[in-house]
């Protein structure tokens, strides 16, 4: 059966040609690895070494690099009997990466890969901050990154040695290594530090998980079934007549949360909403989308401490329940935008596979935190607990075109005030991780959820409360390339 990307993939029923597509591919594209620590090895390779520098990747691609075949049956297992899949190996490359082995001849054609996140056209275009003000590592050029992840702290420390000096003894310069660690809540749910439930709503490329999100959860209101296509892309570094090896264009982007700037905030909204008591949560959710748990705000004006529901769009919400600039409405509209067919809207989503990060050790878990029912107990009592930078998120996503999807949300839809294009507007920029200006009384809300005769009020000057520090585009190819060099 020929290879097709324009369906996701029932891999335990894959024929010959789909288990070969799964063998020659990197894990974590398909489906997100699963294990609660990881490490990020940035790199830059000697040109003057480039034997070397080959024969680490061929036996990075040999040894160490997991394919999706190899992650999924460690999944299953883990589910199956308890037993870990042990550690996980992932590798991606720049496109200076590429020039430095002497192979940008196989390189993907990208404009936005080949330019680079630093480009000054790619900057302008996501009103990303200054190069020079980024972090160091992140200021220099990257020629790779290999994402290493294991069950526990320890085992993905030693792991990360173990990359660490097989790339040193090829000649290459460990720039550095970001570590980053899951979060969750009490219910079991991976959070971010501010302390909402993230990662809910992904496109879903294989049927296994598409069958059971319509048992779990509905697929109503929203389908979570996507193509291959969303997120692979043809090796060009493959043999000729290779039809099963393929990669993905693999974004990188460090963000810095204020948690104690973002929480203040909210509290801040609840007093101009007059919410009082455990009513106050509501004015988080609004922000976001979501209140803490994860239910919807379109769906519910109160928390309901069960599995988020994903099965929800905003028809009929023309801001009544989700404000127009709620982060999750921002970046995925489900069918609402206004600017296009919900057809071509679902071909902005991208995979992602975030990860919170914690530079400097927070003082108390999210889930710890006092309680507090107003602004001056919260001042009192939690502001003094949360961290006001070095904590953050490590934004990852896998795309099968890096304007289109990754790109295009940031600066069509997060940064631009005008989107969603539903009057009256402009609605603001996403208050969550939108960048560029941020004109005040653009970000309106009812003062009365659900109620069309409320007053609208504005949140002004909700952002900036997350910074990026610097990221980088790479390529994430396959195993088939790698072992060929």
């Amino acid at each position: 059966m020929p290879i097709t990307l324009n369906a996701p993939l029932a891999w335990k029923q894959a024929d010959a040609d789909q288990t070969r597509l799964l063998q020659a591919l990197q894990g974590n594209i398909l489906k997100g690895h699963g294990r609660p620590y990881a490490a990020h090895i940035f790199f830059k390779l000697d040109p003057a070494k480039l034997a070397l520098s080959r024969r680490a990747l061929r036996e990075l691609a040999n040894y160490h690099l997991t394919n999706a075949h190899q992650q999924l049956l460690g999944t299953q297992r883990f589910q199956d009997t308890g037993k870990s899949a042990g550690g996980f190996v992932h590798l991606a490359l720049s496109f200076k990466g590429y020039q430095a082995l002497g192979a940008a001849a196989n390189a993907p054609v990208d404009a936005d890969f080949q330019g680079g996140m630093k480009a000054p056209g790619s900057v302008a275009a996501l009103a990303d901050p200054p190069v020079n003000t980024w972090e160091p590592a992140f200021q220099q050029d990257l020629h790779g990154v290999v994402l290493v992840a294991h069950d526990s702290a320890g085992d993905t420390a030693a792991l990360t040695a173990s990359v660490h000096e097989l790339l040193s003894d090829a000649g290459a310069t460990v720039v550095h290594v970001q570590r980053g660690a899951a979060l969750r809540n009490a219910a079991g749910e991976g959070i971010e530090n501010f302390g909402y439930v993230d990662g809910r709503s992904q496109p879903l490329l294989l049927k296994e998980d598409i069958q059971k999100e319509a048992e779990l959860a509905g697929m109503v209101r929203w389908d979570p079934n996507f193509p291959l296509d969303t997120a692979l892309v043809k090796d060009p570094g493959a043999p000729v007549g290779d039809a099963v090896s393929h990669g993905s264009f693999f974004v990188f982007r460090k963000l810095e949360q204020d948690v104690r700037g973002f929480k203040l905030r909210e509290h801040q909204v609840a007093d101009v909403l007059g919410l009082t008591g455990e009513a106050r949560e509501l004015a988080g959710a609004l922000l976001v989308g979501r209140f803490e748990d994860g239910t919807p705000v379109t769906l519910s004006d109160t928390a309901r401490g069960k599995e988020p529901p994903n099965d929800f769009n905003y028809a009929g919400d023309a801001g009544k329940r989700c404000p127009f600039h709620g982060h999750i409405r921002k970046s995925n509209p489900r069918g609402s935008g206004g600017a296009e067919p919900e057809a071509q809207e679902r071909m902005h989503l991208m995979v992602r596979r975030g990860i919170p990060y914690e530079d400097v050790k927070r003082n108390v878990h999210p889930d710890e935190l006092p309680e507090s029912a107003t602004l001056a107990e919260f001042n009192a009592k939690v502001a003094p607990l949360l961290p006001t930078g070095g904590v953050g998120l490590l934004f990852m996503a896998y795309n099968n075109r890096i304007g289109q999807q990754f790109k295009f949300t940031q600066q069509v839809w997060v940064n631009f005030p005008g989107f969603p294009v539903a009057p009256p507007g402009p609605h603001g920029i996403d208050p969550v991780i939108g960048q560029g200006p941020n004109v005040p009384g653009q970000q309106k809300m009812l003062k009365v959820w659900d109620d069309s005769a409320s007053p609208v009020v504005a949140n002004a000057g909700m952002a900036g409360f997350v910074k990026m520090r610097g990221g980088e585009y790479f390529f994430s190819p396959s195993l088939t390339f790698l072992r060929g060099l």
